[in-house]
């Protein structure tokens, strides 16, 4: 008897029809969003500073009578880049559609990083190089479940960053009482946006959101690393197939 899809879910996911394509669909919008999710992951981590250093360079007294400094019009350039592409009300929405590609990489993601209930736990941290040939899955699969929490967070972020309206209607909508001072559901999106730009604790956070903002770019690089990986193998295997039929 066949064991039930459950069964084979929780113990040999590999051969789930259904998480095959999650993998094909993650693969390939992940390559296709590849030079976006670095650009915003590099510009993110970049501008973490801008409220601190804004502080520190700008003249007690306001006056710019030396210009404005060139670190901050950099800054500020990296946060257009992070927030509009350089493009106004345009990039803005481009940013919401590649949030939400994002958030489609997050969560099948989180379904694709399930092993099954035997190897389940050597997901969870990476293994050195010199104990395994498959370094760069490890890494990616041990990141991703750890960073899921804030790359989901920063994915809805970005999706009401760009197209706030669906969001103004659901806390509206479940809004019995107007007259109150918050909406259901809005104070989880505004914790939330507090996350997206790291605006709590002091001096450690900002440092550890710098640190923590490369993530995406390393879950590309890696999973690039993967996927390049596999086509070699790949090449070469259908290479010593060929030969052996000549």
């Amino acid at each position: 008897m066949m064991a039930p899809r459950w069964r084979t879910w929780l113990d040999q996911p590999q051969n789930v029809p259904f998480r095959r394509a999650l993998y094909l669909i993650h693969l390939w919008v992940g390559i296709a969003t590849g030079l976006y999710i670095l650009v915003i992951s590099l510009s993110g981590s970049a501008v973490v500073f801008r409220r601190e250093l804004t502080r520190w360079l700008l003249p007690p007294d306001g006056s710019f009578d030396a210009g404005y400094p060139l670190t901050l019009r950099i800054v500020e350039w990296l946060v257009d880049l992070h927030n509009n592409l350089l493009a106004g009300s345009v990039g803005r929405d481009i940013n919401g559609v590649f949030a939400i590609l994002l958030m489609v990489m997050v969560l099948t993601g989180a379904v694709i990083w399930w092993p099954g209930r035997r190897r389940w736990s050597r997901s969870v941290i990476v293994v050195r190089p010199s104990r395994t040939r498959r370094f760069f899955w490890h890494l990616h699969s041990a990141a991703g479940l750890w960073g899921f929490v804030l790359l989901f967070g920063w994915a809805i972020t970005g999706i009401y960053f760009a197209f706030p309206e669906p969001f103004e209607w659901f806390f509206n909508t479940f809004d019995d009482d107007p007259t109150g001072f918050q909406r259901p559901g809005e104070g989880i999106l505004l914790l939330l946006i507090d996350w997206h730009f790291g605006r709590f604790g002091g001096l450690g956070i900002r440092v550890l959101w710098v640190i923590l903002g490369l993530l995406p770019a390393i879950l590309f690089c890696t999973g690039f690393a993967v996927w390049w990986k596999r086509i070699q193998t790949t090449g070469k295997f259908a290479g010593n197939r060929e030969r052996q039929r000549g």
